[in-house]
């Protein structure tokens, strides 16, 4: 069973992870977000007292987050698993003390660790149910973050949610609401989240994004699950045992 389970969640050779396509939508594999994203799971981290000796990364993309995420745990050990060749290669130039990238299926590998951290990647997996319970024993403590692509204006625009899948990979689409709950339905316990604004934060994101900043920022004042919820733009951080 366990190896019906590690098949399902490999890169099919003819995906856009592995061949050119996803590297020429996102030829930095969004190492730019990284400083950010480290942030925000040292902040969770933080709030809720947890500094973990070994934290494991699935799906570690251009190995960035981790880099970023050292310099804040310094007497943390990162391993970053990465299956697309093109991503692990990108992240190898970044191995360094205490940071070791893998190209390889941690679900394929016998290894535990204290944390484990799933930054923007169930989305882009067919069987995303099998594959977020497949990581519950791999580590205590797990950190998600989740985008938020289903909100009314993505709905009431036709191309969004499409032009999105064809972006970034993005199969699935959530809301506050059915994230929480396909974690928890995977048998995790939340212990806590919190809405991340990618899209208000000063990030250079392109023309249409800073358009939408002026609405965001304003009806986040009024309520940011209110704005998420009609706008979008907002991802969750999620912290699981």
């Amino acid at each position: 069973m366990a190896d019906e389970e590690t098949k399902l969640h490999r890169i099919d050779e003819g995906s856009i992870y592995a061949n050119a396509e996803y590297l020429a939508n996102n030829p930095s594999w969004h190492v730019e977000e990284s400083p950010w994203k480290a942030d925000k799971i040292y902040e969770i981290l933080r709030r809720n007292g947890l500094t973990p000796s070994r934290i494991a990364e699935v799906g570690c993309g251009a190995g960035e987050i981790l880099v970023q995420l050292k310099a804040r745990l310094p007497g943390t050990s990162f391993v970053g698993y990465e299956m697309s060749e093109q991503a692990f290669k990108l992240a190898a130039t970044r191995e360094r003390d205490g940071i070791h990238y893998v190209n390889g299926n941690l679900l394929e590998i016998d290894a535990d660790f204290d944390a484990l951290l799933c930054i923007d990647v169930f989305e882009h997996v067919d069987d995303y149910i099998g594959f977020i319970k497949a990581l519950k024993s791999r580590a205590e403590y797990k950190v998600f973050h989740i985008p938020l692509d289903l909100s009314v204006q993505s709905v009431l625009r036709s191309d969004a949610l499409i032009g999105i899948r064809s972006r970034v990979g993005h199969l699935h689409s959530f809301t506050k609401e059915t994230a929480l709950e396909t974690i928890r339905y995977c048998g995790y316990d939340v212990i806590d989240y919190n809405f991340t604004a990618l899209a208000i934060e000063p990030l250079g994101r392109g023309l249409r994004a800073n358009l939408m900043k002026v609405p965001r920022v304003l009806l986040s004042k009024l309520s940011v699950d209110l704005a998420a919820r009609i706008l979008g733009g907002w991802s969750l951080m999620v912290l699981a045992k």
